[in-house]
């Protein structure tokens, strides 16, 4: 694994991401390394609508040098295939929306497979 970050140069360049999928009652950050094609992620014992904020704060505080843009994406049923198109149209991404049962639910950057690759410092 290479574990560097690196800028994006073109419009065909594939970011990494974080993210998070916050339920009422857990949460978890999820990590996409585009280079690697890899995912961490951190399950959270708290979830709840004020999460959203802190993470958003999160978020730019330790990248808002790197942060081009935070949605905040909400589903009533992320396995219904009409309603993530829908989401995602909204916000001009593809719908690559990949669900792990009981757990979360991740956006992919590409088409590619993620999986844990390597394991964070």
């Amino acid at each position: 694994m290479q574990e560097i970050e690196e800028s994006l140069i073109g419009a065909s360049d594939i970011p990494d991401t974080l993210q998070w999928w916050i339920a009422p009652d857990r949460a978890w950050r999820i990590k996409t390394f585009a280079l690697d094609h890899d995912i961490h992620t951190y399950s959270i014992d708290q979830g709840g609508p004020n999460l959203v904020e802190l993470a958003q704060a999160n978020n730019l505080k330790h990248y808002g040098d790197v942060v081009d843009a935070q949605h905040v994406l909400e589903f009533q049923d992320c396995t219904d295939s009409k309603e993530v198109r829908r989401v995602f149209r909204r916000i001009k991404l593809p719908p690559r929306l990949e669900v792990s049962e009981g757990r979360f639910a991740f956006w992919k950057p590409d088409a590619c497979e993620y999986r844990t690759r390597s394991q964070p410092k």
